[in-house]
C-alpha cells in the first residue's frame, strides 16, 4: 500500500505541476500581449502629439505670414491717410477725415480680430484632432476593459 500511495502523490504531484506550467505559460502569453498592445497604443498617442505639433507649427507659421501682410498693409493705409490728411484745406475738412479714417479704422479693427479669433480656434480644431482621437480610443479601450 505504501507504493500506490506514492504512486498517487507523485502522479498528483506531476499533475500539479503541469496545471502550473500551463498557467505560467499562458500568463507569460497575455503579458507579451499585453506588452506589446501597451507599445503600441503608447506609439500611436506619440505619433499623435508629434502630428498635433506639425499642425500647430504649420498653422502659426501660415498666422505669422498674414500678420506681416496685414502690417504691410497698414503702414501703406497710414501713408495714404498722412498724404491726405496734409492736403486738408480747412478745419471742417480734417474733422470730417478725421472721423471717417476713426470709422474706418475701427471697422477694419473689428474684423481683423473676428478673423484673428475664427483662425485661432479653426487652428486649435485642428492641431488638437489626433489627440482628441486618440483619447476617443482609450475611452472606448477603457470601456471594453470594463
Amino acid at each position: 500500500m505504501a507504493t500506490a500511495k506514492n504512486t498517487d502523490i507523485t502522479a498528483t504531484a506531476k499533475e500539479l505541476a503541469a496545471d502550473v506550467q500551463t498557467r505560467v505559460k499562458t500568463a507569460a502569453a497575455k503579458g507579451t500581449e499585453l506588452a506589446s498592445e501597451v507599445g503600441e497604443f503608447n506609439k500611436a498617442n506619440v505619433d499623435a502629439v508629434v502630428e498635433s505639433g506639425k499642425i500647430l507649427f504649420a498653422g502659426m507659421q501660415d498666422m505669422g505670414r498674414e500678420q506681416v501682410e496685414t502690417g504691410k498693409t497698414v503702414v501703406e493705409t497710414v501713408t495714404e491717410d498722412v498724404k491726405k490728411m496734409t492736403s486738408v484745406k480747412s478745419p471742417t475738412e480734417l474733422m470730417q477725415m478725421q472721423g471717417e479714417l476713426a470709422r474706418r479704422n475701427f471697422d477694419a479693427v473689428v474684423s481683423y480680430g473676428s478673423k484673428r479669433t475664427e483662425a485661432w480656434v479653426k487652428l486649435y480644431n485642428e492641431a488638437f484632432a489626433p489627440i482628441s482621437n486618440r483619447v476617443s480610443v482609450a475611452a472606448e479601450k477603457v470601456s471594453k476593459a470594463a
